[in-house]
């Protein structure tokens, strides 16, 4: 699996790259510069969609084993997509405020193809991949669904239930990790196959992390008022141990790891 890291501020299209090691250790890359205001970048495979909510501009690029980016394709799509969500090279977009749903592919080539569309329930603030399947997550009620997406771009619902509320955060790092930003609570579960969700453990960590992002089973943990960061890992019974500290530039705006 790759473990290189894209770091991009929307406000100026600044760039930079990094691995994380399974120490949990940190390590800078390369630096660089794209047009700004991207509001998604997504990661699949090592290709990057990078898609513009306002106008539905969007480009594709490749970020190598040693970090340097390298531009692909330019096209557009409809705009408004509020969540974008990549289940192996298949993407599921969905608009929270009517539940429209489409799907598509992105080739190593960086070129997109559209799949299917349809529809789901509205008002869902996260939908988190876990394998092919996807955890829904409402957070004002902790209203759950689940259902997964195959390489048609058919989307299956599986199962619903319920969770607690507010969690800021939701990440697949073997098990999953839920985060409330205010507090620093944490709870872990895992998804199966079919749907269903099992709660494993509880704890707390600092507050106010504003990007958590995944990379396998170690998370890359990032504050953008102050850069400071920090690393650890989650095993397979959910239980959560820090690796690492330090700092990096603050003010990134979105940070994603590569998938493959």
């Amino acid at each position: 699996m790759s473990r290189e890291l894209l770091f991009y501020r929307a406000g100026d299209g600044l760039i930079a790259t990094g691995r994380l090691g399974t120490n949990g250790i940190f390590t800078g890359l390369a630096d660089g510069k794209l047009s700004p205001h991207w509001a998604h970048i997504v990661p699949i495979g090592r290709e990057l969609l990078f898609y513009r909510a306002d106008n539905g501009v969007i480009a594709t690029a490749r970020i190598d084993t040693n970090g340097i980016f390298t531009e692909l394709a330019e096209g557009g799509l409809s705009s408004g997509w509020t969540h974008i969500v990549p289940v192996g090279r298949e993407l599921l977009f969905y608009r929270a405020d009517n539940g429209v749903i489409a799907t598509g592919r992105i080739d190593t080539n960086g070129i997109f193809t559209g799949l299917a569309e349809g529809g789901l329930s509205s008002g869902w603030t996260h939908i988190v991949p876990v394998g092919r399947v996807l955890l829904f997550y409402r957070a004002d009620n902790g209203v759950i669904a689940t259902g997964n997406l195959n390489t048609n771009g058919i989307f299956n619902g599986l199962a619903e239930g319920g969770l607690s509320t507010g969690w800021t955060h939701i990440e697949p790092l073997g098990a999953e990790l839920f985060y409330r930003a205010d507090s620093g609570v944490i709870a872990t579960g895992r998804i199966d196959t079919d749907g269903i969700f099992t709660g494993l453990a509880d704890g707390k960590l600092s507050p106010n992390w504003t990007h958590i992002v995944p990379v396998g089973q170690e998370a890359l943990f990032y504050r953008a008022d102050n850069g400071v960061i920090a690393t650890g890992r989650i095993d397979t019974e959910g239980i959560f141990t820090e690796l690492a500290e330090g700092g990096l530039s603050s003010d990134w705006t979105t940070i994603v790891a590569l998938t493959a």
